[in-house]
């Protein structure tokens, strides 16, 4: 294998770690589909008219961008062209999705509901070539907050570019902000053209990711840490980790200062419950997450718990978590409109495929039971958009 070939892979298999969560490549780590039958087109799949969601839910599905109304599954964006991570604009005006394209960077646009695409955000090509990554960027987790303000995460800076001993392998992300609309390029993000940079990544570990904004100014955010110790990253190391493996906090901003005490937020959940992708309910009351059980020193690659806790923004806490799905790998939890339900991604039995699960009264003290929604799909790892 020649150099730039060895360099363009390794960047693109750390660029999708940073892109779905260590969580979520764990799983895909550890199943090997190659024994399965093929997934279905997501307009093709029946779904159970028992299990019809209220409202619409967006998704990603092979590259494609679907939505689901009752029962009807609608095409917005054909397979195979590298939408992912759909969010939902202020009051429901339209879609924000990153469009991947493979191996080499990623871009952010607008969409209409329908799936037209209104506008791209971001332009991230650098110099396309496998020799000048480098010159090429990565854009995700988008989220919009109060006032318009875009959250996202982003792999600038990568180490010194013209050094090839720190180039182009390194592509953790951190969190930048910005005004919808503000045209986001490398040029820009250097010289602070209305792009702030809100977070400093772990190097090495994929970085910085799921913003996710507080209507009181701020945001949740989730850091992925060295469990081990061995970079220094992890203030107290877990007994007995695994060299190697990282571990996510979810946190709270106001903003970390780069290189300072406190540098990193106000962490809300603690490394040994390696949380990770938050969701809040519409009032942000409760918080959804993905917790993985640590074993020997390192996340499970077999279990992702899905754990619902009480929030209060004013005073940056969290209540007890409240393990309501285990034993399987779920993840991106999303919650119903009205903040009482919660959709995740899960495995079916019998193969690897993401499907969408639907558990009721998520919030509530009772036991919540998850019910299947969809069969036969293999689901992007980003989470659903829920919306009345």
């Amino acid at each position: 294998m020649s150099r730039s070939r060895k360099l363009l892979t390794w960047v693109v298999l750390l660029a999708l770690m940073a892109a779905f969560g260590v969580g979520v490549n764990r799983f895909l780590a550890s199943h090997d589909v190659a024994a399965f039958a093929a997934a279905s087109d997501p307009t093709q799949v029946h779904v159970a008219s028992q299990l019809s969601l209220p409202g619409t839910v967006y998704f990603a599905d092979g590259g494609g961008l679907y939505s689901l109304t009752g029962t009807d599954i609608s095409q917005l964006q054909k397979r195979g062209q590298g939408w992912t991570q759909p969010v939902l604009l202020p009051g429901g005006a339209g879609l924000l999705a990153v469009k991947v394209t493979a191996n080499y960077y990623s871009d952010l646009y607008e969409l209409s509901l329908t799936g037209a695409v209104e506008a791209q955000l971001s332009h991230d090509s650098g110099q396309v070539t496998a020799t000048a990554l480098g010159n090429d960027d990565w854009i995700y987790y988008p989220a919009v907050g109060p006032d318009n303000t875009l959250y996202f995460s982003y792999d600038y800076p990568k180490g010194n570019v013209d050094d090839p001993a720190e180039c182009c392998y390194q592509v953790d992300l951190s969190i930048w902000e910005t005004t919808l609309g503000t045209t986001i390029n490398r040029s820009a993000v250097v010289h602070s053209a209305g792009i702030s940079q809100e977070s400093w990544a772990n190097y090495y570990t994929g970085g910085d990711v799921s913003p996710v904004p507080l209507n009181d100014g701020g945001f949740l955010y989730v850091d992925y840490e060295d469990a081990y110790g061995d970079t220094g990253q992890l203030s107290t190391p877990l007994a007995g980790a695994v060299a190697g493996s990282e571990v996510s906090q979810v946190r709270l901003d106001p903003k970390p200062l780069y290189n300072s005490a406190g540098s990193d937020g106000a962490a809300l959940t603690q490394p040994q419950d390696d949380c990770a992708q938050p969701a809040l309910n519409p009032d942000q009351t409760e918080i959804a997450m993905i917790c993985t059980p640590i074993v020997n020193g390192a996340p499970s690659s077999t279990e992702s718990d899905l754990v619902v806790a009480s929030f209060d923004a004013a005073t940056g806490t969290l209540g007890p978590l409240d393990r309501i799905v285990t034993g399987t790998m779920a993840a991106s939890p999303a919650w119903s409109p009205d903040g009482t339900d919660l959709i995740y991604l899960a495995p079916e039995a019998g193969d690897s495929y993401f499907e969408l699960w639907y558990v009721k009264g998520a919030a509530t003290s009772l036991a919540p039971h998850a019910k299947q929604v969809t069969s036969d799909l293999d689901l992007d790892g980003s989470a659903p958009v829920w919306m009345r």
